[in-house]
Protein backbone atom coordinates (compact mmCIF):
# COMPACT_ATOMS: atom_id res chain seq x y z
CA UNK A 1 0.00 0.00 0.00
CA UNK A 2 2.92 2.35 0.68
CA UNK A 3 4.01 2.56 -2.94
CA UNK A 4 0.44 3.30 -4.07
CA UNK A 5 0.06 6.02 -1.44
CA UNK A 6 3.44 7.43 -2.37
CA UNK A 7 2.46 7.64 -6.05
CA UNK A 8 -0.74 9.43 -5.09
CA UNK A 9 1.11 11.87 -2.80
CA UNK A 10 3.59 12.73 -5.55
CA UNK A 11 0.74 13.19 -8.05
CA UNK A 12 -1.29 15.45 -5.77
CA UNK A 13 1.77 17.27 -4.57
CA UNK A 14 2.72 18.14 -8.11
CA UNK A 15 -0.72 19.58 -8.77
CA UNK A 16 -0.69 21.67 -5.62
CA UNK A 17 2.80 22.93 -6.40
CA UNK A 18 1.47 24.10 -9.74
CA UNK A 19 -1.20 26.08 -7.92
CA UNK A 20 -4.06 23.78 -8.93
CA UNK A 21 -6.71 23.14 -6.27
CA UNK A 22 -9.49 20.59 -6.28
CA UNK A 23 -11.99 22.66 -4.29
CA UNK A 24 -14.04 23.68 -7.36
CA UNK A 25 -14.83 20.12 -8.39
CA UNK A 26 -17.35 18.61 -8.16
CA UNK A 27 -20.20 21.06 -7.68
CA UNK A 28 -23.06 18.98 -9.09
CA UNK A 29 -24.26 15.42 -9.64
CA UNK A 30 -21.94 13.04 -11.49
CA UNK A 31 -23.28 10.45 -13.94
CA UNK A 32 -21.50 7.09 -14.06
CA UNK A 33 -22.48 5.35 -17.29
CA UNK A 34 -22.41 1.55 -17.11
CA UNK A 35 -22.47 0.22 -20.68
CA UNK A 36 -24.16 -3.03 -19.65
CA UNK A 37 -27.37 -4.13 -18.00
CA UNK A 38 -27.88 -4.43 -14.27
CA UNK A 39 -26.37 -7.36 -12.41
CA UNK A 40 -23.10 -7.81 -14.30
CA UNK A 41 -19.64 -7.34 -12.81
CA UNK A 42 -19.27 -3.74 -13.99
CA UNK A 43 -22.66 -2.79 -12.59
CA UNK A 44 -21.87 -4.49 -9.27
CA UNK A 45 -18.54 -2.65 -9.05
CA UNK A 46 -20.22 0.70 -9.75
CA UNK A 47 -22.76 0.22 -6.98
CA UNK A 48 -20.03 -1.05 -4.65
CA UNK A 49 -17.94 2.08 -5.20
CA UNK A 50 -20.87 4.51 -5.28
CA UNK A 51 -21.29 5.23 -1.52
CA UNK A 52 -17.57 5.60 -0.85
CA UNK A 53 -17.05 7.81 -3.89
CA UNK A 54 -20.03 9.99 -3.00
CA UNK A 55 -18.60 10.49 0.47
CA UNK A 56 -15.15 11.31 -0.85
CA UNK A 57 -16.35 13.64 -3.62
CA UNK A 58 -19.18 15.23 -1.64
CA UNK A 59 -21.66 14.83 -4.49
CA UNK A 60 -24.32 12.39 -5.66
CA UNK A 61 -23.30 9.82 -8.27
CA UNK A 62 -26.08 8.51 -10.49
CA UNK A 63 -25.40 5.06 -11.95
CA UNK A 64 -26.92 4.93 -15.44
CA UNK A 65 -27.11 1.57 -17.24
CA UNK A 66 -26.82 2.03 -21.02
CA UNK A 67 -26.57 -1.50 -22.49
CA UNK A 68 -26.16 -2.20 -26.18
CA UNK A 69 -23.57 -3.38 -28.66
CA UNK A 70 -21.54 -5.23 -26.07
CA UNK A 71 -20.64 -1.96 -24.34
CA UNK A 72 -20.21 0.20 -27.43
CA UNK A 73 -23.38 2.27 -26.94
CA UNK A 74 -22.50 3.34 -23.40
CA UNK A 75 -18.83 3.99 -24.12
CA UNK A 76 -19.78 6.04 -27.17
CA UNK A 77 -22.08 8.16 -25.01
CA UNK A 78 -19.23 8.90 -22.62
CA UNK A 79 -16.66 9.54 -25.35
CA UNK A 80 -19.01 12.15 -26.85
CA UNK A 81 -19.82 13.85 -23.53
CA UNK A 82 -18.32 17.11 -22.32
CA UNK A 83 -14.89 16.53 -20.72
CA UNK A 84 -15.88 18.30 -17.52
CA UNK A 85 -15.65 15.33 -15.15
CA UNK A 86 -19.40 14.97 -14.67
CA UNK A 87 -19.77 11.99 -17.02
CA UNK A 88 -17.58 8.98 -16.33
CA UNK A 89 -17.63 5.25 -16.99
CA UNK A 90 -16.01 2.00 -15.87
CA UNK A 91 -13.96 0.67 -18.79
CA UNK A 92 -11.99 -2.54 -19.23
CA UNK A 93 -10.24 -4.39 -22.06
CA UNK A 94 -13.39 -4.12 -24.18
CA UNK A 95 -12.39 -0.52 -25.02
CA UNK A 96 -9.36 -1.88 -26.87
CA UNK A 97 -11.04 -4.95 -28.35
CA UNK A 98 -13.90 -3.02 -29.94
CA UNK A 99 -11.44 -0.55 -31.44
CA UNK A 100 -9.41 -3.36 -32.95
CA UNK A 101 -12.48 -5.09 -34.34
CA UNK A 102 -13.58 -1.85 -35.98
CA UNK A 103 -16.94 -1.97 -34.23
CA UNK A 104 -16.66 1.38 -32.44
CA UNK A 105 -16.27 4.98 -33.56
CA UNK A 106 -14.14 5.83 -30.50
CA UNK A 107 -10.52 4.93 -29.83
CA UNK A 108 -8.95 4.24 -26.45
CA UNK A 109 -7.23 7.64 -26.60
CA UNK A 110 -10.67 9.31 -26.61
CA UNK A 111 -10.74 8.69 -22.84
CA UNK A 112 -8.80 10.01 -19.88
CA UNK A 113 -8.09 7.19 -17.43
CA UNK A 114 -8.74 8.58 -13.95
CA UNK A 115 -7.61 5.53 -12.01
CA UNK A 116 -7.48 1.75 -12.04
CA UNK A 117 -9.54 0.00 -9.36
CA UNK A 118 -9.15 -3.75 -9.73
CA UNK A 119 -7.86 -6.65 -11.80
CA UNK A 120 -9.54 -10.00 -12.34
CA UNK A 121 -9.08 -13.23 -14.22
CA UNK A 122 -10.93 -14.54 -17.24
CA UNK A 123 -12.64 -17.83 -16.38
CA UNK A 124 -14.38 -20.54 -18.42
CA UNK A 125 -17.52 -22.01 -16.84
CA UNK A 126 -20.11 -24.55 -17.93
CA UNK A 127 -23.63 -25.59 -17.01
CA UNK A 128 -23.57 -27.61 -13.80
CA UNK A 129 -25.94 -30.16 -15.34
CA UNK A 130 -23.84 -30.51 -18.48
CA UNK A 131 -21.61 -33.46 -19.37
CA UNK A 132 -18.26 -31.79 -18.59
CA UNK A 133 -16.61 -31.90 -15.18
CA UNK A 134 -13.18 -30.70 -16.27
CA UNK A 135 -11.57 -28.36 -18.80
CA UNK A 136 -9.80 -31.32 -20.40
CA UNK A 137 -13.14 -33.08 -20.99
CA UNK A 138 -14.65 -29.96 -22.56
CA UNK A 139 -11.63 -29.45 -24.83
CA UNK A 140 -11.69 -33.09 -25.90
CA UNK A 141 -15.34 -32.73 -26.90
CA UNK A 142 -14.74 -29.47 -28.78
CA UNK A 143 -11.79 -30.98 -30.65
CA UNK A 144 -13.67 -34.17 -31.50
CA UNK A 145 -16.82 -32.33 -32.57
CA UNK A 146 -15.77 -28.95 -34.03
CA UNK A 147 -18.42 -26.25 -33.93
CA UNK A 148 -20.99 -28.19 -31.92
CA UNK A 149 -20.33 -26.91 -28.39
CA UNK A 150 -21.87 -23.45 -27.92
CA UNK A 151 -19.47 -21.02 -26.25
CA UNK A 152 -20.85 -17.69 -25.03
CA UNK A 153 -19.28 -14.36 -24.10
CA UNK A 154 -20.23 -10.74 -23.60
CA UNK A 155 -20.51 -8.73 -26.79
CA UNK A 156 -19.31 -9.45 -30.33
CA UNK A 157 -15.87 -7.95 -30.70
CA UNK A 158 -15.58 -7.30 -26.96
CA UNK A 159 -12.80 -8.31 -24.60
CA UNK A 160 -14.28 -11.70 -23.71
CA UNK A 161 -14.84 -12.40 -27.40
CA UNK A 162 -11.22 -11.61 -28.19
CA UNK A 163 -10.04 -13.55 -25.13
CA UNK A 164 -12.13 -16.59 -26.10
CA UNK A 165 -10.73 -16.54 -29.63
CA UNK A 166 -7.18 -16.27 -28.26
CA UNK A 167 -7.93 -19.26 -26.03
CA UNK A 168 -9.35 -21.32 -28.92
CA UNK A 169 -6.27 -20.61 -31.05
CA UNK A 170 -3.90 -21.46 -28.21
CA UNK A 171 -5.56 -24.72 -27.18
CA UNK A 172 -6.67 -25.80 -30.64
CA UNK A 173 -10.44 -26.23 -30.72
CA UNK A 174 -13.41 -24.78 -32.58
CA UNK A 175 -16.62 -23.91 -30.77
CA UNK A 176 -19.85 -22.23 -31.87
CA UNK A 177 -19.17 -18.72 -30.56
CA UNK A 178 -22.29 -16.86 -29.42
CA UNK A 179 -22.19 -13.19 -28.32
CA UNK A 180 -24.58 -11.73 -25.75
CA UNK A 181 -25.52 -8.17 -24.93
CA UNK A 182 -23.70 -8.01 -21.61
CA UNK A 183 -22.37 -10.52 -19.12
CA UNK A 184 -25.64 -10.90 -17.21
CA UNK A 185 -27.37 -12.02 -20.43
CA UNK A 186 -24.61 -14.54 -21.09
CA UNK A 187 -24.86 -15.95 -17.56
CA UNK A 188 -28.65 -16.20 -17.86
CA UNK A 189 -28.30 -18.03 -21.18
CA UNK A 190 -25.88 -20.53 -19.67
CA UNK A 191 -27.99 -21.13 -16.58
CA UNK A 192 -31.05 -21.58 -18.79
CA UNK A 193 -29.32 -24.22 -20.88
CA UNK A 194 -29.23 -22.09 -24.05
CA UNK A 195 -25.42 -22.30 -24.30
CA UNK A 196 -23.00 -24.93 -23.04
CA UNK A 197 -20.01 -22.89 -21.85
CA UNK A 198 -18.96 -19.29 -21.50
CA UNK A 199 -15.91 -17.09 -20.98
CA UNK A 200 -16.29 -14.12 -18.65
CA UNK A 201 -14.51 -12.37 -15.82
CA UNK A 202 -14.93 -14.10 -12.48
CA UNK A 203 -16.97 -11.19 -11.07
CA UNK A 204 -19.40 -11.47 -14.00
CA UNK A 205 -19.83 -15.19 -13.31
CA UNK A 206 -20.41 -14.74 -9.58
CA UNK A 207 -24.20 -15.05 -9.58
CA UNK A 208 -24.20 -18.21 -11.67
CA UNK A 209 -21.41 -19.86 -9.72
CA UNK A 210 -22.92 -19.10 -6.34
CA UNK A 211 -26.29 -20.38 -7.42
CA UNK A 212 -24.66 -23.71 -8.22
CA UNK A 213 -26.03 -23.67 -11.75
CA UNK A 214 -22.60 -22.96 -13.25
CA UNK A 215 -19.23 -24.48 -12.40
CA UNK A 216 -15.77 -23.01 -13.22
CA UNK A 217 -13.41 -25.23 -15.19
CA UNK A 218 -10.27 -23.17 -15.80
CA UNK A 219 -8.81 -19.76 -15.00
CA UNK A 220 -6.61 -17.77 -17.36
CA UNK A 221 -4.85 -15.94 -14.54
CA UNK A 222 -1.36 -16.51 -13.19
CA UNK A 223 -2.51 -18.12 -9.93
CA UNK A 224 -5.43 -20.28 -8.81
CA UNK A 225 -8.55 -18.45 -7.71
CA UNK A 226 -8.70 -17.98 -3.94
CA UNK A 227 -12.44 -18.67 -3.92
CA UNK A 228 -12.11 -21.76 -6.13
CA UNK A 229 -8.73 -23.31 -5.27
CA UNK A 230 -9.52 -26.58 -7.05
CA UNK A 231 -9.86 -24.84 -10.42
CA UNK A 232 -6.57 -25.07 -12.38
CA UNK A 233 -4.98 -22.28 -14.35
CA UNK A 234 -4.47 -22.72 -18.07
CA UNK A 235 -0.70 -22.51 -17.62
CA UNK A 236 -0.83 -25.43 -15.19
CA UNK A 237 -2.40 -27.47 -17.96
CA UNK A 238 0.52 -26.80 -20.28
CA UNK A 239 -0.55 -23.70 -22.21
CA UNK A 240 1.57 -20.55 -22.09
CA UNK A 241 -1.29 -18.07 -21.83
CA UNK A 242 -2.25 -15.67 -19.04
CA UNK A 243 -5.08 -13.19 -19.54
CA UNK A 244 -6.47 -10.76 -16.98
CA UNK A 245 -8.93 -7.89 -17.18
CA UNK A 246 -9.01 -4.59 -15.32
CA UNK A 247 -11.69 -2.10 -14.33
CA UNK A 248 -11.21 1.55 -13.50
CA UNK A 249 -12.73 4.99 -14.02
CA UNK A 250 -12.51 6.92 -17.28
CA UNK A 251 -13.89 10.19 -18.61
CA UNK A 252 -13.94 11.86 -22.02
CA UNK A 253 -10.42 12.95 -22.96
CA UNK A 254 -9.53 16.51 -22.01
CA UNK A 255 -10.60 16.81 -18.37
CA UNK A 256 -8.77 19.36 -16.22
CA UNK A 257 -5.99 18.36 -13.89
CA UNK A 258 -8.12 19.35 -10.90
CA UNK A 259 -10.66 16.72 -11.94
CA UNK A 260 -7.95 14.08 -12.13
CA UNK A 261 -6.71 15.09 -8.69
CA UNK A 262 -10.20 14.90 -7.20
CA UNK A 263 -10.75 11.42 -8.64
CA UNK A 264 -7.31 10.28 -7.53
CA UNK A 265 -8.10 11.24 -3.95
CA UNK A 266 -11.61 9.77 -4.11
CA UNK A 267 -10.49 6.46 -5.59
CA UNK A 268 -7.64 6.16 -3.11
CA UNK A 269 -10.18 6.61 -0.30
CA UNK A 270 -12.72 4.24 -1.85
CA UNK A 271 -10.27 1.42 -2.53
CA UNK A 272 -8.91 1.76 1.01
CA UNK A 273 -12.41 1.29 2.45
CA UNK A 274 -12.63 -2.18 4.06
CA UNK A 275 -16.23 -2.58 2.87
CA UNK A 276 -15.19 -1.93 -0.73
CA UNK A 277 -12.19 -4.23 -0.45
CA UNK A 278 -14.34 -6.99 1.01
CA UNK A 279 -16.98 -6.60 -1.70
CA UNK A 280 -14.39 -6.72 -4.50
CA UNK A 281 -12.69 -9.75 -2.94
CA UNK A 282 -16.06 -11.49 -2.65
CA UNK A 283 -16.39 -11.20 -6.43
CA UNK A 284 -13.07 -13.03 -6.85
CA UNK A 285 -11.17 -9.92 -7.92
CA UNK A 286 -8.28 -7.96 -6.42
CA UNK A 287 -8.05 -4.28 -5.56
CA UNK A 288 -5.30 -2.84 -7.74
CA UNK A 289 -5.49 0.93 -7.34
CA UNK A 290 -3.38 3.10 -9.64
CA UNK A 291 -3.80 6.89 -9.81
CA UNK A 292 -3.95 8.81 -13.08
CA UNK A 293 -0.57 9.59 -14.54
CA UNK A 294 2.24 8.19 -16.64
CA UNK A 295 2.34 4.72 -15.09
CA UNK A 296 -1.37 4.13 -15.70
CA UNK A 297 -1.19 5.62 -19.21
CA UNK A 298 1.70 3.29 -20.11
CA UNK A 299 -0.26 0.31 -18.80
CA UNK A 300 -3.28 1.29 -20.88
CA UNK A 301 -1.12 1.75 -23.98
CA UNK A 302 0.45 -1.71 -23.57
CA UNK A 303 -2.92 -3.40 -23.10
CA UNK A 304 -4.36 -1.47 -26.04
CA UNK A 305 -1.55 -2.58 -28.33
CA UNK A 306 -2.01 -6.24 -27.42
CA UNK A 307 -5.82 -6.36 -27.67
CA UNK A 308 -6.10 -4.13 -30.73
CA UNK A 309 -3.52 -6.21 -32.61
CA UNK A 310 -5.27 -9.48 -31.74
CA UNK A 311 -8.73 -8.12 -32.58
CA UNK A 312 -7.54 -6.82 -35.93
CA UNK A 313 -6.18 -10.26 -36.77
CA UNK A 314 -9.46 -11.93 -35.80
CA UNK A 315 -11.59 -9.77 -38.09
CA UNK A 316 -9.51 -10.60 -41.17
Amino acid sequence: MFHKTARLSIFLGGLLAAGIATADYPTKTITMVIPYGAGGGTDVLARTLQPALEEALGQTIVVSNVPGGGGILGFTQVANARPDGYTVTIPNNVIFATEGMGNATYTYSDFDYLGNVMTEDYVVAVRADGPWESWEALVEDMQANPGTVSFGFSGAGGSTHVASEILADMVGYRARQIPHDGSSDAVAAAMGGHIDALMLNLADLASGLRSGRLIPLVSLGTERLAEYPDVPTLSELGHDLNLTNWRGIAAPAGVDEEVKAAWAAALEAATSDPKVQEAIASQGAEVDYMPPGEELDVRMAELAESFIRTAQRLKQ
